[in-house]
């Protein structure tokens, strides 16, 4: 009998950091009951240049699966960058408004009825951040402002199912809605225990006693072997309803987004040449060459010329900031130019672009990027 595999689907890696698009640098590896599915059904998780496929062993119609696994399932697979450090600096990890930070947890995910067949025109994974993703056994300490007297405690799983969140002390599964009251302190100590239940997303959420307003509520990944390596993970899910898991070939895509930041450059008289006084100096943007990614940006002079708040090194400074975020790119945003008036001396063409390794800082609410250049 021959040995043959049917491509069942390919998830593509894509970070627009870089120029070819292809996400570097990142690996991907299924979680431990997913490599369990995988082995069951009889499919082959294989990395590729920029992602990864999945293969089934089939009969030989080349469509038929040896070992069907039944729906609904879902393939959750870790993220692990080989430079966290780097991949940090160089992509944007919040949702919108609500910003990453430690403890939250990226998640991509499919839609079942949107799959793709076509490879020029994939499926783009849905993006979320997720609360946290604690073990199956574990606990939290909540505190609510204000404090109510008691709160119900419900949890459900990735179906919207409500299950219990813990067995009492004889063994039996508590209730939905079991009411919770605050220790001395003023906090409600949450004690899970989903050993035995699939890993996947669970919401936990508190309610008032009469039940009728929420007041807390987090979504977690609950798994045993979340890896401290990991920077997030995704998920390939599959309904009863479209059918479609071992119909044609499908194709997804993860796409990372670049980080954007303010750029403020400090020009540091450092010769002590030039009369900052008597000179006007601006930052002159004459666009790009090519197909370089990037716009035309102006910048702001920020205070006066010296800058009466800033000196470095005892050297007089003036400060110059983009009016509009700038992206990262893998290449270099040419054509800065520093330019000294009157005469529109060009005193550097092409001012360095931030450092990869550079800290970020907040500045009014947005993401700001320091570049000092001495004169």
């Amino acid at each position: 009998m021959s040995i043959i595999y049917t491509r069942l689907g390919e998830v593509a890696l894509r970070h627009d950091f870089y120029q070819d698009g292809i996400a570097k640098g990142i690996q991907i590896r299924p979680t431990q009951e997913t490599m369990g599915l995988l082995k069951n059904g009889r499919i082959l998780f294989k990395t590729t240049l920029g992602g990864a496929v999945l293969l089934y062993l089939a009969e030989e119609d080349e469509t038929t699966p040896l070992s069907p696994l039944k729906v609904p399932l879902s393939f959750f697979f870790y993220l692990y960058p080989e430079n966290v450090g780097s991949f940090y600096q160089i992509t944007d990890l919040d949702e919108g408004s609500k910003k990453y930070e430690s403890g939250k947890i990226p998640f991509f995910y499919n839609t079942p009825n949107q799959a793709s067949t076509d490879s020029a025109s994939p499926e783009i994974l849905s993006y979320r951040l997720l609360d946290g993703a604690p073990r199956k056994v574990f606990s939290l300490d909540v505190k609510l402002n204000p404090e109510p007297a008691s709160v119900r405690l419900k949890v459900r799983n990735s179906k919207g199912e409500v299950i219990s969140a813990a067995r009492s002390s004889t063994g039996e599964w508590l209730p939905d809605l079991t009411e919770i009251f605050p220790d001395s302190q003023g906090k409600f100590r949450l004690v899970f225990d989903l050993s035995g239940k699939a890993e996947g997303l669970y919401t936990i959420t508190l309610r008032d006693e009469a039940d009728s307003t929420d007041l807390w509520s987090k979504e977690y990944f609950l798994a045993d072997d979340f890896p401290s390596s990991c920077i997030g993970l995704f998920e390939i899910k599959y309904d009863p309803a479209p059918a479609h898991l071992y119909g044609p070939k499908e194709y997804y895509q993860l796409n990372f987004t670049s980080l954007e930041s303010l750029w403020t450059y400090f020009i540091v008289n450092g010769n002590e040449k030039i009369d900052l006084v008597t000179s006007n100096l601006s930052i002159q943007d004459d666009g790009n060459e090519g197909s370089v990614p990037y716009g035309t940006y102006n910048f702001n002079q920020i205070g006066a010329s010296p800058n009466v708040d800033i000196k470095l090194n005892g050297k007089e400074t003036v400060v110059f900031r983009s009016q509009s975020k700038i992206p990262y790119f893998e290449i270099p945003k040419l054509n800065l130019k520093l330019v000294k008036s009157p005469g529109n001396q060009v005193l550097i063409p092409n001012l360095p672009n931030p450092s990869r390794s550079a800290a970020t800082k907040d500045s009014g609410g947005e993401i700001n990027t320091e570049i000092y250049v001495y004169i």
